[in-house]
């Protein structure tokens, strides 16, 4: 079918209206919304969340902080061991150096300390400084023998 011809003054009146109405946006609404950053962030978040498994939840996050708040009291030790059961070892930089006081497993303690010099690659002077100073009192102090030699060995690495 042709088009009907458009006359000087109708071309003129689209032109100065910004409105091509012939032209469609073909994206998708998902693809206009994300031209938002907020909507784009908020979108990645939640997309990333489900990534993250159980990790992702509510209860992640109020786990964690429980873990924080409970650092240097009895409840400590319950506080990892149910996060542990929950979600296995932390991610974070943070919990993991609180990690490195739970006495009940060596097991445990070693894993923080592997993941730790993993991360330390990625941290600042005075981050790799701190866990460097945390590793020479574990390796002088722990009772465990397996976390010494793991502390001292961490040590060397960094």
């Amino acid at each position: 079918m042709s088009e009907r011809k458009r006359s000087w003054r109708e071309i003129d009146r689209i032109k100065d209206r910004g409105d091509v109405s012939d032209k469609r946006d073909e994206r998708s609404s998902l693809e206009r919304a994300l031209e938002d950053p907020r909507l784009k962030e908020r979108y990645l978040k939640e997309a990333n969340r489900l990534f993250m498994g159980a990790k992702g939840g509510a209860g992640h996050s109020k786990d964690l902080r429980a873990i924080h708040e409970t650092y240097g009291t009895a409840k400590f030790e319950a506080a990892v061991r149910r996060y542990l059961e929950r979600y296995g070892l932390p991610d974070d930089w943070a919990t993991l150096m609180l990690f490195l006081d739970f006495k009940s497993e060596p097991r445990v303690v070693i894993e923080a300390i592997d993941a730790l010099v993993r991360l330390s690659r990625g941290k600042g002077l005075l981050e790799r400084q701190g866990l460097k100073s945390k590793l020479k009192v574990l390796s002088l102090n722990a009772r465990d023998l397996e976390i010494r030699d793991a502390a001292w060995a961490g040590v060397g690495e960094l």
